[in-house]
């Protein structure tokens, strides 16, 4: 009976030790991996020689007509960076790319992607974008939005990584001073550069904002702007004097909390300019 019990004992002991080490393998995994950058999806120059290089970069150092910037409610967005990213690099790695979102100041520098699979709308949350299992998966929406931004609300959705990365930054919002300091987000398509104004970010809990609400009904419509706009949340910030009407187009990052599973982090941006990309 002594030897049975030992017995059960070291098997019951080697499998928590299996355990641990599983725990630990994939944590480890989880912290270390590596996100897509911008750097690897900019326009090549390869086979261009010196030359060639100098006379296209005089070519485009023609001056051009200043553009006056953008203002809405009394604020200025951020002044965007150069955000050349070769979509069509992206597209020949996967199709369902669609975007790159970009948030000065912020972690998020990632394109975003957009499952064609019926049924599967939330492959990317655990799919990168060559399609490949990670965790982490890559910032995506859904197919009840459509591509080119235009619905009047859009929701992406991202991880709230432990390393930073994906959506955790969104939490920087959760920081009045930040809050106040940043307020704007960059989407690029193939075509366009959409700018939004940063509005309003709270806590919020884990309903399905596409599903729970009928966006095509006008009163609906303004009844969720006017939620966004004064949310019943310990941790909002709402940007003074920016009012939101429903001929408006609203983007919003959603993001897990460090709380409640049931609970989610959203940081919502009104689209004030829409440009032609060159």
């Amino acid at each position: 009976m002594k030897k049975i019990k030992k017995t059960i004992w070291i098997i019951l002991l080697c499998i928590s030790v299996a355990v641990i080490l599983g725990a630990a393998f994939f944590l480890f995994r989880y912290l270390t991996q590596e996100d897509i950058s911008r750097e690897d999806f900019t326009p090549t120059t390869v086979g261009e020689t010196a030359a060639e290089i100098q006379a296209t970069q005089t070519e485009t150092q023609q001056p051009a007509t200043e553009k006056p910037p953008v203002v809405a409610w009394g604020y200025r967005p951020a002044d965007p960076v150069d955000l050349e990213v070769s979509f069509d690099e992206l597209m020949e790695i996967n199709p369902d790319i669609y975007a790159w979102i970009y948030i000065p100041n912020t972690n998020v520098d990632y394109p975003v992607a957009r499952s064609t699979s019926d049924g599967d709308d939330s492959f990317y949350l655990e799919h990168n974008v060559y399609r490949q299992y990670q965790f982490s998966g890559t910032i995506y929406s859904e197919i009840k939005n459509q591509p080119d931004f235009h619905d009047r609300v859009t929701v992406l959705y991202g991880h709230n990584m432990l390393n930073g990365s994906m959506f955790a930054s969104l939490h920087y919002f959760e920081d009045e001073d930040f809050f106040n300091e940043n307020n704007t987000i960059f989407v690029l398509t193939k075509d366009k550069t959409l700018t939004y104004l940063v509005y309003s970010a709270y806590t919020y809990d884990d309903r399905h904002i596409l599903n729970s609400f009928n966006f095509n009904d006008d009163a609906v419509f303004q009844e969720y702007i006017d939620f966004t706009l004064d949310p019943h949340s310990v941790y909002a910030n709402v940007r003074e004097g920016v009012a939101p009407t429903i001929e408006d187009h609203i983007l919003t990052l959603s993001t897990c909390t460090s709380g409640p599973a049931d609970t989610r982090y959203l940081v919502q941006g009104v689209l004030i300019d829409e440009s032609d990309r060159g």
